[in-house]
């Protein structure tokens, strides 16, 4: 989805999960800590901005995402009970009703960030 893309990549300049700097372009890639491909893009997890990330191509790509890392960063910004939460609610099929909510709100958090 372009607009959590944007808000990513604006929201933040380095890969979470390794030490690769400004990343820019096809580079720049919202990474998630439970991937979209497990937790389905359909799921109001997917698109919950505390587990999405900018993540270098090599983390987010050959690097499967590099969840151990990813996680570790996690609880240094949100604390072990709020990755504990996300992470058993990654089972639960919470569906998304309405797909322009989550567009606007993404749109709303770059408004207010840039």
């Amino acid at each position: 989805m372009e607009a959590v893309k944007r808000y990513v990549r604006a929201r933040e300049k380095d890969c979470y999960t390794c030490p690769a700097k400004t990343l820019t372009g096809q580079n720049a890639q919202a990474g998630h800590c439970w991937p979209v491909g497990h937790v389905g893009s359909n799921n109001i997890l997917s698109w919950d901005q505390r587990q999405i990330h900018l993540q270098c191509g090599r983390c987010n790509g050959a690097g499967q995402g590099m969840q151990v890392q990813y996680r570790l960063h996690l609880v240094e910004d949100y604390g072990e009970d709020a990755v504990k939460e996300t992470r058993s609610a990654r089972w639960k099929v919470d569906p998304i009703k309405n797909w322009q909510e989550i567009i606007d709100r993404f749109e709303a958090l770059l408004a207010a960030h840039v």
